[in-house]
């Protein structure tokens, strides 16, 4: 093994001592070079070839492993810009990944077997196809069904606190003590609920989260057992859940049994479908299985309770999991894709500088060759090389991922669920080292086996069909991709922000008070507080006026009521009627600037000593009334007991949940006319239209509701912009990262173009020189190496536009108002491309046709 060592450094050492001779004598690189290797000794070789070891794989990778680190020291730059770009790419995958990986592909923190599910219900007619359950729908899954370890009941609320400190409004939700059994979860101090709980006298006691104890309690030890206020009552606090638990969302703070009681089990409330139902199904049975079981229960509803169930009822069970994630995957996986493509781009980056490298090293793979190795050899040595590389990117991109996952979170709206879960864990550090392993061979194979050819890479690499024209043509077409899918999604989202809500958000404060019923034990006294508040805040310079609504325009509240019109009897199912449901106060249609199509809004004297009225929109007129006016119609929300609503007027159409939705038929009543005998205060969104900037008047808000109750609280203080703003977000964070992408995807595309065209221009510096002294004008020679970039450009662009229109058809569930293939975004791209290609054949043509012929004569 020394001698044949020996022999190699000696036969290398004088290749390179006769090659530098030759150079100085003024012979040519090319010519110097084989000269040299032509004057091997015979015998030297013969011996060496005779003294060459064995191959195996395993002994080679440490000397190709320490050659490799010795030929990147001595080039940094050149390593740096390489393991530079695939940080980018490699980074920007790993953090997308992590991101998909805590939302989509992990298992649920509390369901990690997959077995539980939601129960939604199907009354069998329109818009009533997939609701929550009753309390009596709830308890009769929970009696009659054999298919499920556990089964039960949830639904949010907010509490006012009082005591212990200055008022609060805290997000919690209602809950059947089952529920913390079901998901797997028990106090970390004190207990959770206990099955009687749920029961009349029984359930007035909370459980609370880790934060709101540190918040509120300061993490006092004695907090189980001891009682609180919460809205105006006392309750026990029977314990606190461990830290991170938030359900049903992170916003959650704290919990309450649901009340089964008579009334809640009652006919009257049978209809009142507002619990979210979980189920575990038992191991060994499938979710069809635990269906059938649950629609036998459901199929005697009809018979049970014939007047709450007219046409029948039937179940549908869907996996947690496909709840929890619902649409969020989509955007999610296409943001996936287009870092996924970015690093393609960065590959082929890469792979153009390891073939204009490989050019460069014709003399060192030469004389490797001479010296005994093999092709595969050579390949392997090269494959270490781009290994090495990408591994190194791999850590960079690590570090960069850690960096930028912050960011991206931060960033991204707030309706992306399980973000609080996410964490660089063992799959994504699984993900960053295959994604690297196979980037090495991705971008090191074509160079690898193009330099070990042992003919002359310098011509191979400068026909019209090499591989470096592939691999820009091949950036060029990808980026196409990228710039394509983020046009249709920047010119979809401004058609968006187009929309009209239907009124004035401009100027406007909102707020949510909820009067605890302990203290405001009547409809009128809860009526008189709002009067306060509505006339105490007019009297204010910087109020223009004031309204309330129960549900708001993009607060995510929101319902739908049954009920009839006068003299039409519902004889099929889509004729039985039920529409969105909104309770005002007068002069809410002038607060918001809602405009008055026909008739009146509601005014100050629409109250119980008066006829009853209501308002509807052009939604419901053109559905319910198309063949006439719809003015002096009378509506009932219960025929039992009978309160008929006569239609006075019909306002515009307005945006509820999001500026994307079809317009729904609505139907408005006065705030003061409740809907029944029993009505009590209910929770309000108040809307104040100011003169001026709308936070500015939160302090005056704040300081007059605690004139009128020290002990009343306010909660979600924003203003309307605000609030549609962030029914944006979702689009808003795709468009933003995507269109980084595609920038990114665009800059490494011209980039790509700029290095071939410069290399291929210091290739051709002699035969340039010629032409220029033989009298080639420099704007010909310019314009003939522009072309070779704009040929390669328009190939990319070409083979771009096919990609891209299948792409658009995916993409085009995501569009709003423009068709998947748009004629803006399809001429304004290829522009882009065209130009970036342009500007950067244009920097080295302009570079080359400036040097002095003599100069360019004595290149090479």
């Amino acid at each position: 093994m020394s001698r044949w060592k020996d022999l190699q450094e000696e036969i290398a050492q004088h290749v390179d001592d006769r090659y530098r001779d030759l150079r100085a004598q003024g012979r040519s690189h090319g010519d110097a070079r084989a000269e040299a290797m032509s004057e091997i000794d015979d015998d030297l070789a013969r011996e060496l070839s005779a003294l060459r070891p064995a191959p195996s794989i395993l002994a080679d990778v440490l000397p190709d492993t320490q050659y490799t680190l010795r030929g990147l020291r001595r080039s940094p730059i050149f390593a740096m810009v390489i393991v530079s770009t695939l940080a980018l790419g490699i980074g920007a995958n790993s953090a997308m990944f992590s991101i998909v990986n805590a939302v989509v592909l992990r298992p649920l923190p509390y369901d990690r077997d997959g077995r539980v599910v939601v129960v939604w219900g199907d009354l069998k007619r329109p818009g009533a196809n997939e609701i929550p359950a009753s309390a009596g729908e709830y308890v009769d899954y929970r009696n009659r069904s054999h298919v499920f370890d556990h089964i039960a009941a949830y639904d949010t609320d907010g509490f006012n606190l009082t005591g212990d400190g200055h008022p609060e409004r805290v997000e919690g939700a209602l809950v059947t003590p089952s529920l913390f059994p079901l998901i797997g979860v028990s106090a970390a101090v004190g207990r959770a609920f206990v099955a009687d709980e749920e029961r009349p006298g029984r359930d007035q006691v909370v459980v609370l989260s880790d934060s709101l104890w540190t918040r509120r309690f300061k993490r006092d030890p004695s907090i189980a057992g001891r009682t609180i206020a919460v809205d105006g009552k006392p309750f026990l606090v029977a314990g606190v859940m461990p830290r991170g638990f938030h359900f049903p969302d992170a916003t959650t703070e704290i919990w309450k049994p649901i009340l089964l009681d008579a009334d809640a089990l009652s006919d009257n409330n049978r209809g009142s479908h507002g619990y979210m139902v979980l189920a575990s199904i038992k191991k060994g049975l499938t979710i069809g299985q635990a269906q059938g079981d649950l629609n036998a229960v459901a199929g005697g509803f009809k018979r049970e309770h014939p007047g709450n169930y007219r046409n029948g009822f039937a179940v549908t069970l869907r996996p947690w999991r496909d709840e929890i994630v619902g649409s969020t995957d989509r955007p999610l996986l296409l943001l996936l894709g287009a870092v996924g493509l970015v690093l393609l781009i960065g590959c082929a980056n890469v792979a153009n500088l390891l073939l204009a490298r490989s050019a460069a090293r014709t003399q060192e793979i030469a004389l490797r060759i001479a010296l005994g190795a093999t092709r595969g050899r050579l390949v392997r040595q090269l494959l270490t090389e781009s290994t090495i590389l990408a591994l190194l990117g791999g850590i960079a991109g690590i570090v960069l991922a850690a960096w930028s996952v912050r960011a991206i979170v931060a960033a991204s709206p707030s309706d992306i669920p399980r973000l609080d879960e996410l964490n660089l864990d063992y799959r994504v550090l699984l993900f960053t080292i295959v994604l690297s392993l196979g980037t090495g061979l991705i971008f090191g194979i074509v160079p690898a086996i193009r330099a070990s050819a042992g003919s002359s890479v310098r011509t191979r690499l400068s026909g019209p069909i090499s591989p470096v024209n592939v691999l820009v043509v091949a950036e060029v077409a990808l980026s196409f991709v990228l710039l394509s899918a983020a046009g249709l999604l920047v010119h979809s989202f401004a058609r968006l922000q187009t929309v009209q809500p239907g009124f004035a958000a401009d100027s406007l404060l909102t707020f949510r008070l909820s009067l605890p019923p302990a203290r405001y034990t009547s409809f009128a006294q809860g009526d008189r507080f709002f009067d306060g508040l509505s006339t105490a805040l007019k009297g204010s310079p910087v109020v223009h006026s004031v309204a309330a609504i129960h549900a708001m325009p993009f607060s995510g509240n929101g319902g739908s009521r049954s009920f009839d019109i006068e003299g039409r009897e519902a004889r099929r199912p889509e004729d039985q009627t039920e529409e969105q449901l909104r309770i005002v106060s007068d002069g809410y249609f002038a607060a918001m600037q809602i405009p008055i199509r026909t008739g009146r809004e509601f005014v100050t004297r629409d109250t119980l000593e008066a006829p009853r009225v209501a308002v509807i929109n052009e939604a419901f007129a053109h559905k319910h009334f198309p063949a006439g006016s719809a003015l002096g119609a009378r509506i009932t929300f219960s025929k039992s007991e009978p309160h008929w609503y006569s239609i006075v007027g019909i306002v515009g159409n307005v945006k509820h949940r999001a500026l994307d939705a079809a317009d729904r038929p609505e139907l408005y009543v006065p705030y003061k006319q409740p809907l029944f005998d029993n009505w009590t205060v209910r929770p309000m969104y108040v809307v104040v239209r100011t003169i001026g900037d709308p936070l500015a008047a939160a302090t005056l808000v704040r300081q007059e509701i605690a004139e009128l109750d020290a002990d009343q609280p306010i909660a979600d203080v924003r203003t309307m912009d605000d609030r549609i703003g962030q029914s944006l977000a979702g689009r808003r964070f795709s468009v933003v990262l995507l269109t980084l992408f595609a920038g990114v995807a665009l800059v490494l595309a011209a980039i790509g173009l700029y290095g071939v065209i410069s290399y291929a221009v210091s290739q051709r510096t002699r035969e340039i020189g010629v032409r220029i002294a033989l009298g080639a004008q420099r704007a010909d020679v310019r314009r003939l190496i522009v072309v070779q970039g704009m040929t390669l450009a328009m190939i990319g662009v070409v083979l771009g536009f096919a990609a891209s229109a299948a792409v658009a058809r995916v993409l085009s569930s995501l569009l709003f108002g423009i068709a998947a293939i748009d004629p803006l975004t399809f001429v304004l791209v290829p522009a882009v491309l065209l130009a970036s290609a342009f500007a950067a054949s244009y920097m080295p043509a302009r570079r080359a046709t400036n040097v002095e012929a003599l100069v360019a004569l004595r290149e090479n």
